[in-house]
């Protein structure tokens, strides 16, 4: 949501020249299409390059960029071998569909099915199956789209869904496949620019920063004096010695004061605040590796990386870790970071 106070127009602005420009595009489809095989397969002279664009604009969605995004914060890196799956599908859809389509010279699934199999009931069930899929496609897209909108202007969720299907609704009956296809290829061009750029950004903070080598051994250490507050309790291992400041419940004690913590285990209660000074090891939740973040072998917990710590590490780690369980979640948090349990 946007906080109170924000500026929305530069959103809105962003949100407008882009549907504008969408539907630019898409007017270039409507001078071309006259006739039906140019409006349902751009008269089959869209070129491997426009068609690979608009392949992976429509690949590089609301379910890449919020769905994948999402369900690997919330069950690690693993769950990427899903985006990989839905790609390989992508291979499937050409080789056992796409193809056979363009040779039966149909225009649809429906189309190609009866002239295979000669059936109209073969038909029906076809077209059922071909609106029912695009309806559970539609529905998380629309879903993406009023959160992405909300979440930048503060606008009703249902405004996004409707800007997005006035949008595309304009463009498909306007040009058909042919705006289809250029639409597609625009976005994943300018969904591309707008990965690279920021990805380009870090890759020179981090080399300016002396590219530390996050996966070398050591413990990571605070770079400057950094401020902890935890909203609930929490378990942590200190690898190392380290005196810091604690206000709060240290193993059930009240705490004031500077405090040293021994390498173990230690329970921080609930509503405590933790100074670490500058060049102290980072203490870690309990179940968590404190040179690579990974969970410990015998440990039920599973791991993620929540946000960068650009402030903590200035040893080899540059990254805090978060963990997650099903019966706690507890969180630190400072100006600048973030953890979860």
């Amino acid at each position: 949501m946007v906080s109170p106070g924000t500026a929305v127009w530069p959103a809105v602005l962003s949100v407008v020249l882009v549907a504008l420009a969408t539907i630019g595009v898409g007017a270039v489809g409507l001078r071309l299409s006259r006739t039906t095989s140019d409006f349902y397969v751009a008269s089959r002279m869209i070129s491997p390059r426009w068609n690979a664009s608009a392949i992976c604009g429509e690949y590089l969605s609301a379910a890449s960029f919020l769905g994948v995004a999402g369900l690997v914060l919330t069950f690690g890196v693993d769950i990427l071998w899903y985006a990989v799956g839905y790609t390989a599908g992508y291979l499937v859809l050409l080789a056992l569909v796409a193809a056979p389509l363009r040779r039966s010279g149909a225009y649809t699934l429906p189309d190609f099915a009866e002239i295979r199999l000669g059936s109209r009931t073969v038909r029906r069930l076809a077209s059922l199956l071909v609106v029912g899929i695009g309806w559970l496609y539609l529905l998380p897209q629309f879903q993406g789209a009023g959160l992405a909108l909300r979440t930048v202007t503060g606008a009703p969720r249902w405004v996004g869904g409707l800007v997005v299907g006035f949008v595309v609704l304009l463009s498909v009956v306007a040009g058909g496949m042919r705006s289809v296809t250029f639409v597609q290829a625009f976005q994943f061009w300018l969904k591309l620019t707008a990965i690279a750029v920021p990805v380009v950004v870090l890759a020179v903070a981090w080399r300016s920063d002396g590219a530390p080598d996050a996966a070398a051994s050591g413990v990571p250490t605070a770079r400057e004096v950094t401020t902890v507050r935890l909203p609930d309790a929490v378990r942590i291992r200190v690898e190392e010695p380290v005196t810091v400041r604690l206000v709060g419940l240290l193993d059930d004690v009240p705490t004031d004061g500077d405090v040293r913590l021994e390498p173990g285990i230690t329970v921080l209660g609930a509503g405590s605040e933790v100074r670490l000074p500058a060049g102290a090891a980072v203490p870690h939740i309990e179940g968590v590796r404190a040179s690579d973040g990974q969970a410990l072998a015998q440990s039920r917990h599973s791991v993620h990386v929540s946000r960068a710590m650009s402030t903590f590490p200035s040893s080899p780690r540059r990254s805090a870790p978060a963990v997650q369980t099903s019966r706690q979640r507890t969180q630190f948090s400072s100006e600048r970071h973030l953890f979860r349990l």
